[in-house]
């Protein structure tokens, strides 16, 4: 267990962490059960004395049906843009990227 900082993005995240666990009705029995720790390491968690593992964060998000950028930033992270979407697709060559680039330009101007 890593003890959690005391700063603001800590403390959100606890309290985005029992927020969601309540609007879906679950205890922290219910919610550590179906993760696979101990409720007691939930409430740890939830009172900002630990911090959880990454494996453990993937597994709250997951269960608790959010992202792991929700839970931990309160923000969910964009969507790529339709020009960062063709340049991070390697099948393509980087003349065809330049060329749809240009058309997605082009079709947003009208």
């Amino acid at each position: 267990m890593v003890a959690m900082n005391q700063g603001n993005a800590t403390m959100g995240f606890s309290k985005r962490l029992r927020q969601r666990r309540e609007e879906l009705q679950l205890t922290q029995a219910e919610l550590a059960d179906e993760v696979g720790v101990t409720h007691q390491h939930i409430s740890r968690i939830e009172t900002e004395q630990v911090a959880p593992s990454l494996d453990l964060l993937v597994r709250l998000a997951a269960r608790l049906g959010t992202s792991n950028d929700w839970l931990l930033t309160g923000t969910e992270r964009p969507l790529l843009t339709a020009e960062e979407a063709v340049r991070a697709d390697r099948a393509l060559s980087a003349g065809a990227k330049r060329h749809l680039v240009g058309l997605v330009v082009e079709l947003r101007r009208g």
